[in-house]
Parts: C-alpha cells; sequence; structure tokens
C-alpha cells in the first residue's frame, strides 16, 4: 500500500464500540414492550439480590471485547486494502529474521485445501475472540427473557456456522454470517442492558 493511502482513521473502533450496543437495545426493547409487566417481575426478582449489576458487568465486558476486536483495524487499514481479499484473514504479518532471512512478509498459504483450512480455523479463532459476552450472560439474561435468549443463542450458532464454511469458501463469503452473528450477539449484550437498567431504576 502507498504511502499516501496509509490513512488513519479510529471511526470503525467508536462505531463498533457505540452502535451494537443501541441497535441491540432497540431490538431488547421492541421484545420487552410486548410483555412489559412479565419481564418487570422477574427484572425485580434479579434486581433485589443486585443482579442487575451482574448484568451490567457483562455489558462492560462487551465493550471492552469490542474495543479489543476493533482497534487492531486501524493498523490493518494502514498495510491492507479493503479489496486485499484473502490477505485480509491474516491476524498477524510476519517476516523472517537471521542471517539468510528473506525481507518478505510471511502471510497464511490460501491456496486450495491448506488455504480453506487456514481460514477455516481463522473463523474459530474469531469466534473465541467475540462471544465472550454469550457465554458470561446467558445466566443471568435466561432469567428475565429465556425464550428470546434461546433464539438469539440458534441465530448465533448457525450465523457461525455460515461464517466458517463461507471463509473455506474464499474471503467474502463469510460476511452475511459475520454480521448475523454481530446482530445476534448485540441482542444479548441489549438483554442485558435492558436488565440492568429496569434494575436500577426498579422501586
Amino acid at each position: 500500500m502507498k504511502d499516501d493511502e496509509k490513512k488513519v482513521s479510529y471511526i470503525p473502533v467508536a462505531v463498533f464500540f457505540i452502535v451494537p450496543l443501541l441497535i441491540g437495545t432497540g431490538i431488547v426493547y421492541a421484545i420487552y414492550s410486548k410483555e412489559r409487566s412479565t419481564f418487570d417481575k422477574r427484572i425485580q426478582v434479579l434486581a433485589a439480590n443486585d443482579m442487575h449489576w451482574g448484568a451490567l458487568a457483562v455489558v462492560v465486558l462487551g465493550r471492552t471485547l469490542s474495543f479489543l476486536n476493533t482497534y487492531p483495524m486501524v493498523f490493518k487499514s494502514q498495510i491492507m486494502r479493503f479489496s486485499s481479499g484473502n490477505l485480509r484473514s491474516n491476524p498477524f504479518i510476519f517476516k523472517a529474521i537471521g542471517k539468510n532471512g528473506k525481507d518478505n512478509a510471511i502471510v497464511f498459504n490460501e491456496d486450495g485445501a491448506i488455504g480453506a483450512y487456514n481460514r477455516a480455523n481463522r473463523s474459530l479463532q474469531h469466534l473465541t475472540e467475540t462471544f465472550g459476552v454469550l457465554v458470561a450472560g446467558l445466566a443471568v439474561a435466561c432469567q428475565v427473557f429465556p425464550f428470546p435468549v434461546f433464539v438469539a443463542v440458534c441465530v448465533f450458532g448457525l450465523a457461525r456456522i455460515m461464517h466458517q464454511v463461507g471463509y473455506t469458501l474464499g474471503f467474502g463469503y463469510h460476511a452475511l454470517g459475520f454480521w448475523v452473528a454481530f446482530f445476534a450477539l448485540a441482542t444479548i449484550e441489549g438483554l442485558l442492558f435492558l436488565i440492568a437498567l429496569k434494575g436500577f431504576t426498579a422501586e
């Protein structure tokens, strides 16, 4: 990439830090509005045991993971174009060192079965980077929104399968799975944020 194309932008970090929680909360409020009295009673039970703090703690975890996952994009945009294809699946760029080391970047082999294997494992790695909110928040969110949580987890699971299988086909085919999983996680986090908000205002 040419020097004049290496622009530093923190906009993706800010957008992914703020927007997912807003989207998730909006989705959840629509769910909450349909059975407000039922959900309020369940939230009051949690609030009586100060568990709304637990819900808020998971939201904090979620926003932390969001920052940690998007901050590298500041530098990724300086070394890769959006049109760089499979090259963008590389979370690391290596170089050879030593007396006979060549001055070349070392990246994933993207060809054939080896490339598919590398990208499938990159998808698995991406899962572990992002699903902390889901694991940490299930126990709390299920106590108030059991069926919505079930649906969100089913959608998330299907989306992650789409992401991994799509990635084996090449960069870009994973995008639909990424965004569907993104909205599923945003919904889980929105559930927890609403529990926290209602818990702090519960009488």
